[in-house]
């Protein structure tokens, strides 16, 4: 029997996919393609809101990767056996640019520029989990990144 419970350790969860390697789109890191499509907005940061498939930045590659962000997360409800409805909003926002926190990222400017992932989910109930994951990343370069060819 699920628990609201649960969304804790999924909250926890969805972050670190999100902030991992394994979160590609089109073949490539979501992270450094959102990185270059932060530069090209010339913002530091994008959000969006998974429930209602919503977008700081309103452009159509980042209304597609919200897209997937919601399939990823309702796998994982599903998995879990929590219905949808326990969930009222779902807010990811990466932070491109941030101060140097030893705890989220790597000391050397070779390795790309700092960012920061805040994942916050809200129950029906109100109640409120939140995540920080963070790293390094340098924006997307095809020219400079093996994309993955199982599409």
């Amino acid at each position: 029997m699920p628990r609201r419970r649960e969304l804790k350790g999924i909250c926890l969860n969805f972050s670190e996919l999100l902030n991992s390697r394994n979160n590609d789109y089109l073949g490539y890191w979501a992270i450094g393609q959102l990185c270059l499509l932060a530069q090209k907005e010339g913002v530091n940061s994008i959000s969006f809101s998974l429930v209602d498939l919503s977008n700081s930045i309103h452009t159509a590659e980042a209304e597609l990767m919200c897209k997937q962000m919601k399939s990823y997360l309702y796998t994982i409800l599903s998995a879990h056996k929590i219905p949808e409805n326990w969930v009222k909003s779902v807010l990811v926002k990466f932070s491109f640019n941030q101060e140097y926190q030893s705890k989220y990222h790597y000391w050397g400017s070779a390795i790309g520029s700092h960012y920061l992932l805040q994942l916050t989910i809200e129950t029906d109930l109100g109640h409120i989990d939140t995540m920080v994951q963070g790293g390094n990343v340098k924006p997307h370069d095809p020219s400079k990144e093996q994309g993955r060819n199982d599409f």
